[in-house]
């Protein structure tokens, strides 16, 4: 439960929407405590909105920016066409870990017979204010690594319990991206320099991604990546494909690279 009664001007937020009407709608706060809000129809779309419901409608979930917030009047005015691309996808990434810590901690006290206030409060409280969440150490969990000492708190058998389910719940998912790689050697080492310039592509990668290079057929190789999301993925796999490049140019080939 969030202490703000209200969210503050120029907040993302997320809301339910309640009720759409000829001028607007009106929209139900998730985060806080179900407070009520509107958004006026010209704040919408940058286009002309012929029909709301084209844009919202009744009990959907959507991003929104806050443009007025009155106490005194408990007024709270959004947008939805102030909203970035890149605001929309943080607070929705945000609020599904938001909502999976909820599920796990609700699964622990079924299975467990603990009680899920004093599990909230055990395990939230702990990381509240800090840059650590709960959602990044159940993910941790879910992978054996090293563990906070607070976790430690809870008895054997309720932390192994809690290993089982975020094991079940917390998925890593992963974006994949392709690409043909062309690449060509003309000297009487080619297949090493080319084979290195694979090592080098591969070597970019984290632990938690992935960069193959496969041979279709000489001199056309698949390049594939995988990493947590899609700008990631984007961005790793044209790294990749320009260190295999710039290695076999610099050893007097020549290379291209086409997405697919």
């Amino acid at each position: 439960m969030n202490e703000k009664k209200l969210p503050e001007i120029g907040e993302i937020v997320i809301g339910t929407v309640k009720r759409v009407d000829k001028f607007g709608a009106y929209i139900t706060l998730d985060e806080y405590e179900n407070a009520d809000a509107f958004i006026h129809v010209s704040e919408i779309s940058l286009r002309w909105v012929r029909n709301i419901r084209d844009y919202l409608r009744e009990g959907q979930k959507a991003v929104f920016k806050v443009l007025r917030s009155d106490p005194t009047t408990m007024q709270v005015d959004l947008s939805l066409r102030r909203v970035s691309k890149r605001e929309k996808i943080e607070k929705l990434l945000w609020w599904k870990k938001k909502q999976k810590v909820k599920r796990v901690i609700k699964l622990l006290a079924e299975k467990t017979g603990l009680n899920r206030a004093e599990l909230e409060k055990s395990l939230l409280e702990p990381v509240k204010g800090n840059e650590i969440e709960l959602y990044d150490i159940f993910e941790k969990l879910s992978k054996d690594e090293t563990i906070p000492d607070f976790l430690k708190n809870l008895s054997e058998d309720a932390l192994k319990v809690l290993k089982e389910i975020v094991k079940q719940e917390i998925k890593r998912k992963s974006v994949v991206k392709k690409g043909i790689l062309t690449l060509y050697c003309q000297s009487g080492n080619g297949v090493v320099v080319i084979r290195n310039a694979v090592k080098e592509a591969m070597s970019l990668a984290n632990k938690d991604q992935s960069v193959t290079i496969t041979v279709i057929g000489p001199p056309r190789y698949l390049l594939k990546v995988e990493a947590e999301d899609d700008e990631t993925s984007e961005k790793l796999l044209n790294q990749a494909a320009e260190k295999c490049i710039e290695y076999v140019v610099s050893k007097g080939g020549k290379g291209e690279f086409r997405k697919s």
